[in-house]
């Protein structure tokens, strides 16, 4: 134990210079490969207090969801000392694919030689992070349970699932350090053990002894693991699930572990989080020229041929792991991408591998715009400010007094009309009921345009097309995006009168929030 813990002390303090200087507590989000099918998201999560970092990473093999999202789960976490580096889908590509492997080739074994491509792209950005690391964690889910004695074709020495392995009981490093990787290994898997009810099985200890000439897993020295181990002299060790378990108690225990792990070197966790609940895809923000529509799955989206779309906002009920797949164009992650609408088709939206929903993209003949002269007078009914008695305003709009060449908003708060010219500003208070009705003025009966609440977007199962006209709105609206408010706080948002057949905004009011 003195030997453990000298190792560690010193093993420790070797990276230590790396987060002297950092702010904390604080989580920073560095995104790699941006746009890709490999996109890589990485967070790095600082303590309160300096301490030991751990490495975390899960979904190298992606149709092993127990360990990707176990690793997920710890993206969010706040710490009270220590520092984590967390990859939480390593193999984007194969996770979207629900294959262990891409194109034939199981990342997991780069680690020897890496490839001069994407994957080793990737596998060069983890073996970074292993240099900033104190010990590291591999997250996977295996197929049955792992025992030390074969009981059935499910439960044997043959069997990776549902273990904590290590490569070697003890490695000694170049250096002449020893990694006690066996002893760390089982006493973290022991105290998770005692946490996991009697009718569940336990975890059990698996050394594939991989330097040894008899080993029969030859195959791991080309692992994460064992380049941690034995290049950079790394406590390193390979979490498993098991594919025959219920994905929620898959990350559960896989968390028991890993917060053993965390304990015994000395990360204290301020708290964890865990989500395995089903996605639930709520809608898209697509940017259509410089319009942006909230629409929802299994809408129709009409967009005249030539258009450029972009899906430029995913909303679901997790924060990471979305992706929208344009058929037929780009790759599986198309976010953000321009598309040039030529003929049908459709957004697929996924969470890691499970589709969430899709839109259809309905491609139309542009509209034939060729006016008269005649008609063009007719796209306002000017009236003279003199002749303003015969405008045949009714209700509250009759008892007005509108300026002469100003547009006004016509909105109802409370049931109540209300009138704000161009330009103006109004307060609305929280818990009023908001209708936008239409936009008028001295010269102009009634403006037949679109009225847009810039931001947000209705909650029933319709598609935003930028006409907020005769929805009820309750303060603060619960469906807005905050990107679309004017400053830092949110409070500020522009509503636009729109001109269809011009094609820009001819009117503009202000809306402040409580």
């Amino acid at each position: 134990m003195r030997v453990l813990i000298y190792s560690l002390v010193i093993l420790f303090s070797a990276t230590g210079y790396l987060y002297a200087d950092v702010k904390r507590p604080q989580t920073v989000k560095e995104v790699f490969f941006t746009g890709t099918n490999h996109e890589l998201e990485v967070y790095k999560i600082y303590g309160r207090q300096d301490g030991p970092t751990m490495l975390i990473i899960g979904g190298i093999q992606g149709d092993e969801p127990g360990g990707f999202l176990s690793a997920d789960s710890y993206a969010d976490i706040k710490l009270e000392k220590g520092n984590l580096i967390v990859i939480p889908r390593t193999n984007f590509y194969s996770i979207m694919l629900f294959n262990r492997e891409v194109k034939g080739v199981d990342m997991n074994r780069l680690f020897d030689k890496t490839p001069d491509d994407w994957q080793g792209d990737i596998v060069n950005k983890i073996k970074e992070y292993m240099k900033e690391s104190d010990i590291f964690l591999n997250l996977h889910d295996g197929w049955g349970f792992h025992y030390p004695e074969h009981i059935s074709w499910h439960k044997s020495p043959d069997r990776f699932g549902y273990s904590v392995i290590v490569d070697e009981e003890e490695y000694t490093c170049s250096n002449g350090r020893i990694l006690k990787l066996g002893e760390m290994a089982k006493k973290a898997m022991d105290a998770a053990n005692a946490k996991i009810p009697d009718d569940d099985p336990k975890k059990h200890y698996f050394n594939t002894e991989t330097s040894k000439s008899s080993s029969r897993f030859k195959n791991m020295r080309k692992s994460a693991t064992w380049y941690a181990v034995s290049d950079l002299c790394i406590p390193a060790f390979g979490i498993e699930g098991s594919k025959n378990m219920k994905l929620d108690k898959n990350v559960l225990y896989h968390n028991y572990v890993i917060n053993e792990f965390m304990k015994n070197i000395g990360i204290e966790i301020e708290y964890p989080n865990t989500h395995t609940y089903e996605p639930e895809f709520t809608g898209a923000v697509i940017k259509v020229h410089n319009e942006e529509l909230f629409i929802r799955s299994g809408k129709v989206l009409e967009v005249e041929k030539g258009s450029i779309i972009k899906v430029t906002e995913i909303f679901a009920n997790h924060v990471r792991g979305k992706t929208c797949d344009i058929v037929n164009f780009g790759n599986l992650n198309d976010i953000n991408k321009d598309y040039k609408v030529e003929k049908d088709s459709k957004i697929i939206f996924r969470k890691d591998n499970i589709v969430m929903g899709s839109v259809t993209i309905k491609a139309v003949e542009p509209a034939q715009k060729v006016q008269t002269v005649e008609n063009a007078k007719h796209k306002e009914i000017e009236i003279p400010v003199k002749e303003q008695d015969k405008l045949k305003l009714t209700g509250e709009e009759s008892k007005i007094s509108l300026e002469p060449n100003m547009k006004y908003f016509h909105l109802t708060v409370n049931n109540k009309d209300t009138y704000v010219k161009n330009g103006d500003k109004i307060h609305i208070k929280d818990g009023s009921r908001v209708v936008f009705v239409k936009l008028l003025s001295s010269k102009v009966q009634d403006y037949n345009v679109a009225i847009n609440f810039k931001g947000w977007f209705p909650a029933d199962n319709s598609a935003n097309i930028g006409d907020d006209r005769g929805y009820e709105i309750i303060f603060p609206p619960a469906n807005i995006l905050k990107k679309y408010s004017i400053g830092s706080k949110g409070k500020l948002y522009p509503v636009v009168a729109y001109d269809t057949v011009k094609k820009q905004d001819i009117a503009k009011i202000l809306v402040e929030l409580d």
